[in-house]
């Protein structure tokens, strides 16, 4: 199967050595792959909240983070299940 689409800042060559890559990695390694840049993105993401809100402790952090990558409708139900259940960790009030 040809790539008809390859990548504008990468040479023909390389996108094709990493599609090759890929296809040797099979479904398995592929999903492996894609878990690990998933959690280091969050993880980065989460880094640069606390870099920006030194002031919020972990629990406002999460739930901020949440706002931003899921909505604040998620977020407003996360903060009141946590309320609902005892959860006693710092809140944040939200404009959005």
């Amino acid at each position: 199967m040809e790539h008809r689409h390859p990548s504008r800042d990468t040479s023909r060559a390389a996108d094709e050595a990493q599609l090759e890559t890929l296809r040797r990695m099979g479904p398995g390694g592929r999903l492996r792959a894609g878990l690990r840049f998933s959690r280091s993105m969050i993880a980065l993401s989460r880094a640069a909240l606390r870099a920006r809100h030194p002031e919020l402790d972990e629990h406002a952090l999460r739930l901020l983070w949440i706002e931003q990558n899921y909505g604040a409708a998620l977020a407003r139900e996360v903060r009141r299940h946590q309320e609902a259940v005892g959860w006693t960790g710092t809140t944040i009030s939200s404009s959005r």
